[in-house]
């Protein structure tokens, strides 16, 4: 049987909390009669019959019913596989009387409220003195007209024991010659689903099957015959019916199970090629947007499935109004799953300014993003030239129009090297160069070398560090993209009609 781990350690967990609280603070009823005190185990037993059936998802069944007298006192054979028909004796039965060893009296607490409950208790320091308790009890109960519970193997038997190895004792005959009273056999399969002495249980549903009532004998082996021939084959063929239970909630659930994959690959794999055809679209987009010209552009290839999505770029030059940039190897690959980075990577990949003496080239750029609407999160980066090695952490909000907005911390290694790159192109002098440099040193940590540099956006004021380096107009926030960079005019002196000057916002200081 399919034991069932997690319920099982939460129901004994629950199971013995319920009944060390119970046993203490239900010690006053041990004062009340008895009947009134049974009405506290019955609340316990209740109590577990709940734990069993919403956590461990395990009932019961009762069947042959009908053979069971109406009223009066009567015997009760029963196959003994667990302790789970020992909880459920008070709810199958009116008040029975239990057989059982006189050593579970003494057990703290709990057998306390087994005393109260007036049982058949064995002496078994003699072989008369068990004879002799058990039929002395079993009379008194009689009297009672009480159902008398015993358990003829005289105690929890294996589901795969044999009456060889665990046999029918006499007692149950005794109990007969004493009381004169018809004896109903009681088959289970509760050891299929609540193992002898197993901490694991399974769920389903225990059977208790009452047989057909077995007339006195004279012969008490005959008797025994009688009894092992009734509970055993019939115990033995609920055992059975519970294998083949599980093994249709196996083969269902195999099914299901088999289903259900199907249905997720399905889904998955929808997922997927939507997500790597909005990825081959998007491309397109973005260059077809950045691009001041009219240009047809490859389709990236898109490979992986049912892995990452890759998309392969060969090469691509794309001439913007700010240049002309130029790639190789592009590689962008991710899971089409929310929330896990997406890694890009590249080859040579260089800028090229009309104004520049030469073309900005680096020799690898690779980056591990997570998309998240319109917030770009940089994870990691890396963009190298020869020594100098670039990092940028933190989010790109593509959101603002025309200039994202910035919250990112900029690294760099050997950054003198990107310096001298920017001077033999002609982009700054070498008094600029020693200027930036010096800037840079400012952030440079004195153990490690590396440069880092913030740079962020407050209100309309972009910041390198504590520096204010340039405030966004009007204009920056309306249009995705301008035809061409737009500068703002130097200041005028008031002419004679007495116009004034312009602003220097938007020039870079």
């Amino acid at each position: 049987m399919r034991r069932r781990y997690f319920r099982s350690f939460l129901y004994n967990i629950l199971f013995y909390g319920l009944t060390a609280i119970a046993c203490v603070l239900c010690l006053p009823a041990l004062l009340l009669p008895r009947k009134a005190a049974m009405g506290v185990v019955y609340a316990f037993i209740y109590s577990n019959m709940f734990l069993e059936r919403f956590v461990l998802g395990l009932r019961y069944e009762i069947r042959g019913a009908e053979h069971l007298p109406k009223e009066g006192s009567y015997i009760v054979a029963a196959k003994h596989q667990s302790a789970y028909e020992t909880m459920k004796l008070h709810i199958l039965f009116k008040d029975p009387a239990i057989i059982l060893k006189k050593e579970l009296l003494r057990i703290p607490l709990w057998g306390w409220y087994l005393a109260k409950s007036d049982v058949i208790a064995i002496d078994r320091s003699t072989p008369d003195a068990a004879i002799d308790s058990i039929q002395q009890g079993a009379k008194r109960m009689k009297e009672q007209g009480r159902p008398i519970i015993i358990f003829p193997q005289g105690t929890r038997v294996h589901v795969d024991a044999t009456t060889d190895e665990k046999p029918y004792k006499i007692g149950v005959a005794r109990v007969q010659e004493a009381t004169k009273l018809p004896i109903i056999p009681l088959a289970m399969n509760s050891g299929m689903y609540w193992p002898r002495n197993g901490f694991w249980k399974s769920g389903g549903a225990v059977v208790f099957e009452f047989l057909k009532p077995i007339k006195r004998s004279k012969d008490r082996s005959t008797l025994l015959t009688k009894l092992e021939n009734s509970i055993e084959p019939a115990s033995l063929s609920l055992m059975n019916e519970a294998r083949e239970k599980n093994a249709r909630r196996k083969s269902f659930a195999g099914v299901a199970a088999l289903c259900f994959a199907f249905i997720l690959l399905a889904g998955y794999s929808a997922l997927w090629f939507a997500v790597a055809d909005r990825a081959q679209s998007e491309y397109l987009k973005t260059l077809a947007n950045v691009s001041d010209q009219q240009k047809v552009f490859d389709t990236p290839t898109v490979s992986g499935y049912p892995g990452p999505i890759t998309l392969r770029v060969p090469s691509e030059v794309v001439s913007t109004n700010a240049g002309v940039l130029q790639f190789s190897d592009l590689e962008v690959r991710g899971w089409p799953i929310p929330f896990i980075p997406i890694h890009v990577q590249t080859g040579d990949i260089s800028f090229q300014s009309d104004d520049w003496n030469d073309a900005l080239t680096f020799e690898r750029l690779s980056a591990d993003i997570i998309a998240l609407g319109s917030i770009v999160e940089i994870v990691d980066s890396s963009l190298s030239k020869d020594d100098f090695e670039g990092k940028i952490t933190g989010t790109v909000d593509l959101a603002q129009e025309n200039i994202p907005k910035l919250d990112i911390v900029v690294s760099m290694r050997d950054h003198r090297v990107l310096i001298d790159a920017l001077q033999t192109l002609g982009l700054i002098d070498e008094r600029m160069g020693m200027f930036v440099g010096s800037g840079l040193n400012a952030f440079r940590d004195s153990e490690t070398g590396i440069v880092n540099v913030p740079i962020y956006q407050k209100n309309d004021t972009i910041f390198v560090g504590p520096l204010a380096v340039y405030k966004l107009l009007p204009r920056d926030f309306s249009y995705r993209r301008r035809a061409k960079p737009v500068l703002t005019p130097p200041p005028v002196s008031p002419d004679a009609s007495g116009q004034g000057s312009e602003s220097l916002q938007g020039q870079v200081p």
